[in-house]
């Protein structure tokens, strides 16, 4: 991942009630390969909605974990909530092919595995012509866990960014996924009550968060992190005492000591945080009755990756990537060819043998003439 120096700006923001204009330092973002926009999916409610592009639906992204005896095989997933899906109630995928168009895949929802527990997920196994598919598939490994967090020393004000579908412009014609950045402000301690009568295991994250976006990917990635416990396990102090300038400057070895920070999977998108705000008159004062307007506070709800994990190596799927990966093993040794490689007999190539080789392929180098 590209990150170049980074710069910052001051930038303008209102205050509550009074809407008094007021600027902030923040410092920019940091560039994300553009790879990453290849992992989300657009999910709509029909193939007529998924064909127009209509301003309706959620977001997902694929995944894909390896086979056990055959590692550069893998079963592909699709990934989003629990609500975009029963909303859609058929839904459809799309994504963008290599031509330029879009290729819608229509589904049922009794094809989506949704967990028993409730938690706001909902996985397809899927599996299309890869080599038409502009598509780029998140690899279980990248998932953040509980040893990462530990080793990671990840926490809050860690750096996140979502990949999802801002649907004021998502792109009709084709899927245009956008970027939206953020920092972890609370880890998943603290559950949110979901409307499927749970307490939601969730990391608050602010990302500005809107509607739209349920289903994103986010993505843990701290360009320049200070991992100090990370560092310090590893025998590796953070210098206390940085001089920039003459023979005993180490601001060389304080940068050093910034290192990235992911990215992993963090978890996937499912909700943002309202504030019921009264309505006042002109005088400040609420008006009668309960009347009220909900706030976008920028914090989105973030499910941890490994509940996520928790679907993907639930014993259906499971047994399903067993059968495939045991087909593909007899496959492999059905085959009949041989492959056009040979390995010749090793052999001790002593010292003397090398002198004598090299002596016998000398010869002398005569001067090119110029022109």
């Amino acid at each position: 991942m590209h990150t170049p120096d980074r710069q910052a700006r001051w930038v303008e923001r209102y205050s509550t009630p009074s809407h008094m204009p007021y600027y902030v330092w923040e410092n920019s973002v940091p560039r994300i390969a553009d790879g990453f926009l290849q992992c989300a999916v657009y999910i709509y409610g029909s193939l007529e909605d998924a064909q127009l592009g209509e301003h309706q639906g959620g977001s997902g992204f694929l995944t894909h974990v390896s086979f056990e005896n055959n590692p550069d095989w893998s079963e592909v997933y699709v990934v989003t909530n629990r609500h975009v899906v029963l909303k859609a109630k058929t839904p459809v995928v799309r994504m963008n092919r290599k031509d330029g168009n879009v290729e819608c895949f229509p589904t049922e929802l009794s094809a989506w595995k949704l967990p028993q527990d409730g938690d706001d997920i909902a996985v397809l196994p899927i599996r299309f012509r890869y080599h038409e598919v502009r598509y780029w598939s998140i690899s279980e490994k990248l998932f953040l866990n509980d040893s990462i967090v530990a080793s990671e020393d990840v926490g809050i004000g860690d750096e996140a960014f979502m990949v999802g579908r801002f649907i004021s412009h998502e792109g009709r014609e084709k899927n245009s996924p956008s970027l939206r950045f953020g920092t972890i402000a609370m880890m998943a301690t603290e559950r949110i009550a979901s409307p499927y009568g749970i307490d939601q295991e969730s990391f608050l994250v602010e990302v500005r968060s809107l509607p739209g976006y349920s289903g994103s990917a986010v993505f843990l990635y701290t360009p320049n992190a200070m991992n100090d416990m990370s560092m310090m396990r590893n025998g590796i102090r953070r210098p206390e005492d940085i001089t920039f300038f003459g023979n005993s400057s180490n601001a060389l070895a304080a940068v050093e000591f910034l290192k990235p920070k992911g990215p992993y999977l963090l978890g996937i998108d499912w909700c943002h945080i309202p504030r019921r705000t009264p309505v006042r008159n002109a005088a400040g004062e609420p008006v009668d009755g309960d009347w009220h307007v909900e706030e976008n506070t920028g914090m989105a709800g973030v499910i941890p990756a490994w509940k996520i994990s928790e679907v993907l190596n639930c014993e259906e799927f499971r047994m399903q990537r067993k059968e495939a990966d045991n087909e593909m093993t007899r496959r492999k040794a059905a085959s009949k060819v041989s492959l056009d490689s040979a390995e010749g007999e090793q052999s001790t190539f002593t010292k003397a043998e090398f002198e004598h080789a090299l002596k016998k392929a000398s010869r002398k180098i005569t001067q090119e003439p110029k022109h």
